[in-house]
């Protein structure tokens, strides 16, 4: 992954068993009891290995901005590949509590009730009837690069995701702030900071209960508490002049030309910060027969303080009106 700010951490044998046994003191439902979940997996997570916690550290401050596990336990036999993410199959795996694990570890996982059902956890798994769609779903068509749910003020910070199955076409891409800017001119890095661009709602959250009015404009970078945030959307942006409509023209050029791929294999956890990168995923070609990409996606916020009064009641669910 070249130039990325990034770590790969590989889990040994000695490690592995430790991560099997924490597990067995997580028996509460993710969806059922989420409180209790995460109440379980705090008391657990300052016993992750030492090299998964030094990494997850380096996340956490700020000094790396992607981290990848690979040799993450899993169950011998597998769940077949469901057809749609309606089953939520992903969650009562070995490999949703190690994600649990580190989420916790570095923040606060959420759920959003206009996105995956409200869930702490959604599988993504191609479907048929949104094959060419542009959701987490589709497979015959390019996932456009954006920042997950760009339109929302209550974005999650961290994006991870499990591979429980994986498909050798399926490259997911990312692109590092850092290497969009030096390909910038100053004037055009100036410009970002400017609010330029409108971003509508995605169509899933706006049928979930979100209102489909058009936002901003807003700013592409802007400074928020001390950090550089990096918000982008091919979809759903729209320049408000012909030079921002340009800039961001070329801001998917970029991307195109500089972005870093990475085919999750099984046993393989991607983690990255959702407010420094840019991400979305290449066509490919699942069969439909139990066995295609299966990838377990959960969201993590740094803080939840500020949003107690905008959880559904005794969840971890962010009100679709707050999306």
């Amino acid at each position: 992954m070249g130039d990325l700010p990034q770590i790969t951490i590989s889990l040994g044998p000695k490690e592995k068993n430790l991560l099997y046994f924490l597990c067995q003191f997580i028996d509460a439902n993710p969806s059922q009891n989420p409180l209790l979940f995460i109440k379980q997996v705090n008391f657990l997570i300052h016993y992750l290995p030492k090299s998964m916690k030094e990494a997850l550290d380096q996340i956490k401050k700020g000094t790396m901005h992607v981290l990848v596990f690979e040799n993450i336990p899993m169950e011998d036999e597998l769940p077949k590949t469901p057809p749609d993410n309606r089953s939520h199959l992903g969650e009562t795996t070995t490999m949703a509590k190690i994600q649990a694990l580190c989420n916790q570890y570095v923040g606060e996982m959420v759920g959003y009730q206009a996105e995956g059902h409200g869930r702490l956890y959604q599988d993504m798994v191609p479907n048929k009837q949104q094959s060419e769609e542009q959701t987490s779903l589709g497979s015959k068509v390019e996932l456009e690069l954006h920042t997950e749910q760009a339109f929302s003020s209550y974005r999650p910070d961290y994006l991870h995701l499990a591979c429980l199955k994986g498909n050798s076409e399926a490259k997911t891409y990312i692109l590092h702030i850092n290497q969009l800017l030096e390909c910038l001119t100053d004037e055009e890095q100036r410009m970002l900071y400017c609010p330029l661009w409108t971003i509508g709602v995605d169509l899933s959250f706006v049928m979930n209960g979100c209102s489909s009015e058009k936002r901003g404009p807003i700013p592409i970078l802007e400074m928020h508490n001390d950090e550089l945030v990096f918000t982008f959307d091919q979809d759903l942006m729209e320049g408000i002049t012909d030079e921002a409509c340009a800039l961001k023209e070329k801001i998917i050029r970029i991307y195109q030309e500089k972005r870093k791929s990475i085919i999750l294999q099984p046993g393989q956890m991607l983690l990255f910060n959702n407010r420094k990168l840019v991400h979305g995923r290449s066509p490919f070609h699942p069969k439909f027969d139990g066995n295609d990409r299966f990838i377990i996606r959960s969201f993590v916020l740094k803080d939840i303080k500020y949003l107690q009064d905008k959880f559904e009641p005794n969840t971890r669910t962010l009100l679709a009106q707050f999306s």
